[in-house]
């Protein structure tokens, strides 16, 4: 009677032994995928996200602007659209059309009577070389800046609130950039470079 109840409990003791061994298995199995999660989450952290370079050009971006068109027409009658097409970096400090229209119309008018000399001028007045902010500009408070078109006298009011480029109020919107620069709007037209610097 012994040899029969041994058979059985040794199958019970290889059913139990197998089952712990699955069972050790199931937890080890969960355990590996607990670690690849791990490991996928780790790379995921990793990861970094890079933002493309602008590809228009100070040109491409005035023509588009519907806000700035005026501008970028007096450009091209100006011949400067090659320059900011191309070159660079600059700031263009852009009349809007609203700027534009407050000149008067006989103003205008001599103006591209001479496209490559007076309205030439008055465009390159606008062009700065190199990359500056409105932060930029209110740090060059009371000092005149170079642009293409002779010295712009710099103003800024209010600890930097306002900041004046000439006279003009420039807007404290963010820039649209452009592969050769920026644009910043201002509120008036630049007629002449400043005399006391």
């Amino acid at each position: 009677m012994s040899k029969k109840l041994s058979v059985p409990v040794t199958a019970l003791v290889c059913a139990v032994a197998l089952l712990a061994g699955a069972c050790s298995k199931s937890t080890e199995a969960t355990k590996d995928k607990n670690a690849e999660s791990s490991t996928t989450t780790t790379s995921q952290k990793a990861t970094t996200t890079t933002t493309a370079a602008p590809t228009d050009t100070l040109m491409a971006l005035l023509t588009a602007d519907n806000q700035l068109s005026e501008f970028a027409g007096l450009a091209v009658t100006s011949g400067l659209d090659a320059t900011l097409g191309a070159g660079g970096p600059y700031t263009v400090l852009a009349p809007t059309n609203a700027a534009i229209d407050k000149v008067p119309a006989a103003t205008m008018a001599q103006l591209q009577q001479d496209p490559a000399g007076a309205l030439g001028n008055l465009v390159r007045l606008h062009v700065v070389p190199g990359t500056l902010t409105v932060d930029d500009l209110a740090k060059k408070d009371g000092q005149c800046i170079d642009t293409l078109g002779g010295k712009v006298k710099i103003t800024a009011k209010g600890d930097g609130a306002t900041v004046q480029f000439g006279g003009a109020n420039v807007s404290d919107a963010q820039p649209q950039k452009a592969s050769n620069g920026q644009i910043l709007t201002v509120d008036s037209v630049v007629t002449a470079p400043a005399t006391s610097c």
